[in-house]
């Protein structure tokens, strides 16, 4: 086992150095770590909130505790942590065996985790296109609710427990929101832009060289790159499952299809449809390559088993039957590999947003029938 694969200090630096210094203060481990911020987080939002005399608000107004969205917040600051790890640990034991990609468990490996090393610390322009992109996002949606929170009564149409009127609420949501924005997330969409692009590179170069299969049979659905598959969508999946309740929350809590709820929504949605189809697209290239090369190959199969059952003249009903059992496999083999997805895992990103979506087009429903019901009900009811 090599100490260069280890995957300790990617999980230790960056966004996590927080999550590290957790650890060593508390002797946890990481899953530990993840709670252990959260709950801190938690607990200074109700005493905020309590000093504030916020926890609850008259009227319209939105108090800590009617505020479901800030609690899913801490939902995803642990699952998505969570999440990555897995896909660290998928990578740390991943070797190239019998032309699949695959993890061996208690196997460490610099084949993935070495140049994931080197994407973080921002050793490729391409790398700094990235983080230039993800820190500006991040820096932007705390602008954005920053502004927001200064403005209660005319960005939205009503009071909540961090607007700037209510003082402990303001600041401490925005120290929060800074290291959610700024530096967690951020560092999340780094590491999992780094996996994807490491890896994708990886099969690349792999299947160009001949040591990449495809595998018509293989038990995942996709030809063996199951394993690859998953790191695409397995993020995103779980991102739009959890992100479904802030989203539907911000709806409800807003009363109407405000701006802020569907850019919400709307950045929900498009960010998780982009992180689908841009690696996958790039993996789609490979699965057409294998598949029309394994197509080339079976056809070449089927010609030289045709041409040895027509090279003699004698007819040979045992070499016949031989021969069309072979050609039955071949075409059996061809319908596999055409049945192998070109875009993987598409059928559960198209469900995960459709679940993601469903909450929030519910609310807008309801809203926007009980805003129409004193208009319709009177002209249904006449005769």
């Amino acid at each position: 086992m090599r100490n260069s694969a280890d995957a300790t200090p990617l999980l230790q630096s960056g966004g996590f150095s927080l999550h590290f210094y957790v650890g060593r203060l508390f002797k946890v481990g990481f899953v530990g770590q993840c709670f252990i911020l959260a709950a801190l987080v938690a607990i200074s939002f109700l005493v905020a909130s309590t000093v504030d005399g916020s926890l609850i608000l008259e009227g319209r107004n939105v108090g800590l505790l009617e505020h479901p969205a800030i609690w899913a917040f801490l939902v995803l600051q642990i699952a998505l942590p969570l999440c990555i790890r897995r896909s660290i640990k998928k990578l740390q034991g991943t070797r190239l065996r019998g032309g699949e990609m695959m993890r061996l468990d208690g196997r460490c490996s610099d084949l993935i985790l070495a140049p994931v090393g080197r994407f973080l610390r921002l050793r490729g322009k391409e790398s700094r296109v990235v983080a230039t992109l993800i820190y500006c996002a991040g820096l932007s949606a705390f602008v954005w609710n920053t502004y927001q929170n200064q403005r209660p009564g005319l960005v939205v149409p009503y009071d909540f427990w961090d607007s700037r009127t209510y003082f402990w609420g303001f600041w401490i949501t925005r120290v929060y929101k800074l290291y959610l924005f700024a530096w967690l997330l951020p560092y999340l969409a780094m590491l999992q832009a780094a996996i994807l692009v490491v890896t994708l590179r990886f099969v690349r170069r792999v299947r160009r060289a001949g040591r990449l299969k495809l595998l018509p049979f293989h038990s995942d659905g996709v030809g063996g790159l199951g394993f690859v598959a998953s790191l695409v969508s397995t993020p995103v999946i779980i991102t739009l499952v959890i992100g479904a309740i802030p989203t539907a929350a911000a709806f409800e809590v807003h009363r109407a299809p405000d701006v802020t709820p569907l850019i919400g929504l709307a950045a929900l949605v498009s960010w998780s449809v982009i992180a689908y189809i841009v690696p996958i697209f790039f993996l789609r290239s490979d699965i057409v390559a294998m598949k029309r090369e394994t197509f080339k190959r079976l056809a070449t199969l089927e010609q030289a088993n045709y041409l040895q059952l027509i090279k003699d003249k004698a007819l040979d009903f045992e070499r016949l039957r031989r021969g069309n059992e072979a050609l039955d496999y071949f075409d059996k083999v061809c319908g596999k590999v055409r049945a192998i997805p070109n875009y993987p895992h598409l059928k559960r990103l198209v469900s995960s947003v459709g679940l993601a979506m469903t909450p929030s087009i519910i609310s807008i429903a309801i809203k926007l029938y009980l805003g129409a019901a004193p208009i319709i009900g009177p002209v249904l009811g006449k005769p």
